[in-house]
């Protein structure tokens, strides 16, 4: 006769091995390789060259003066790594005149068109991508804003209804410090005012002085400085180090990055 305390004992060894092989089972399941991030196996393309080969769109939009909107299109059948530019220029695609219209415009501008604008994306990442890259699925638009600044003092400001190309920023400036400037805007390290004084002064060689006294006029008659004397100063301090940042640059290599957020920092 089977004693309770056997009984016990052998329904202890069933449940045992009963749920060992469970367990073993769990625990392969866990340790199993995950499934592979479809970005991060995902082809790489440079901008600019991808969007030579069709294989992306980019649309340029500006809110204004200060900040535009990026919106990339990827029309292939897979998944895409967009190295970003650590600079670019955005230049508006000029209308065909209507016959017999005047040319008109703004300050300097003939024909009325608008200044073109610079930014960088070096600080820019998305889906686990590093500084400057953006991971865009198959067939979809993937989209960020950027801080920008005009480079085309006297022109009207970039506005949301005026078409804009993004291009090389080459082909709008070779100015030495401009890039430098543009690459640390992008990385989010410079105020935006100070930066556009800088990039007034570098661009289109505006004085200081100039700059001091320019003013925004409002409807009402009334007027104010367009940038406060810190802003000046700080905008100084910025086109200083962009410009040391160049010469160094162009010593080591003419494509180098260069890091002018340290610059300023060490100016101050």
């Amino acid at each position: 006769m089977i004693s309770a305390k056997q009984s016990w004992l052998r329904l202890g060894l069933l449940l045992v091995a009963l749920v060992i092989p469970a367990l073993l089972v769990s625990a392969e399941r866990r340790n199993a390789k995950k499934p592979s991030d479809p970005a991060a196996e995902a082809p790489s393309v440079e901008m600019f060259a991808a969007i030579e080969s069709k294989e992306i769109e980019v649309k340029l939009i500006p809110k204004d003066s200060a900040e535009s909107k990026v919106l990339i299109k990827n029309n292939t059948k897979q998944p895409l790594n967009v190295k970003l530019p650590e600079a670019f220029a955005g230049v508006p695609v000029l209308a065909q005149p209507r016959p017999g219209a005047a040319g008109g415009a703004g300050r300097g501008a003939p024909g009325g068109t608008n200044q073109g604008f610079g930014g960088g994306m070096g600080g820019m990442g998305m889906g686990g991508m590093g500084g400057g890259m953006w991971s865009v699925p198959p067939e979809q638009v993937g989209q960020f804003k950027v801080a920008t600044v005009c480079l085309e003092h006297g022109k009207k400001e970039p506005r949301p209804n005026v078409p804009y190309d993004i291009r090389p920023l080459e082909s709008l400036s070779t100015k030495p410090g401009v890039k430098e400037l543009l690459v640390a805007l992008g990385k989010g390290k410079l105020s935006q005012r100070a930066t556009q004084a800088a990039a007034w002064h570098l661009a289109n060689g505006l004085s200081w002085e100039q700059l001091a006294s320019k003013r925004i006029e409002h409807l009402n008659g009334t007027s104010e400085p367009w940038f406060s004397r810190e802003e000046i100063q700080e905008g100084m301090q910025i086109a200083g180090a962009a410009l040391a940042q160049a010469d160094e640059n162009a010593k080591k290599s003419p494509s180098a990055g260069g890091s002018l957020n340290r610059s300023v920092s060490q100016t101050e």
